[in-house]
């Protein structure tokens, strides 16, 4: 077994993130969060989306469908290009792609 440099004890640290997890945890789970709806609503709307853009929908076939184009939608559409995947699409709900970072 190696050595440890930082001398750490797996199970330790383990205890200190359910710790730290259970802090968070609430008795009310999924009801805690408030409807994006009412005076919510405008958080749904894209601002940079322009609310008259209309094209026809795509309806050729591709090997691969991302759903999602974050990071992580952008990386695995890479890693798809990397590995050989020449047919795949990549679908973002905002008006580009990126996500919120």
């Amino acid at each position: 077994m190696i050595d440890d440099p930082l001398d750490l004890d797996p199970e330790t640290l383990r205890a200190k993130y359910r710790a730290e997890r259970d802090k968070r945890l609430r008795p009310d789970g999924n009801s805690q969060y408030v409807a994006t709806d009412g005076d919510f609503a405008y958080l749904l709307k894209d601002p940079y989306a322009d609310p008259d853009f209309r094209r026809a929908p795509l309806t050729d076939q591709v090997e691969v469908l991302i759903v999602g184009g974050g990071y992580s939608g952008l990386l695995v559409g890479a890693r798809m290009r990397q590995a050989g995947v020449q047919s795949l699409r990549i679908v973002e709900r905002g008006a580009g792609f990126g996500g919120v970072w």
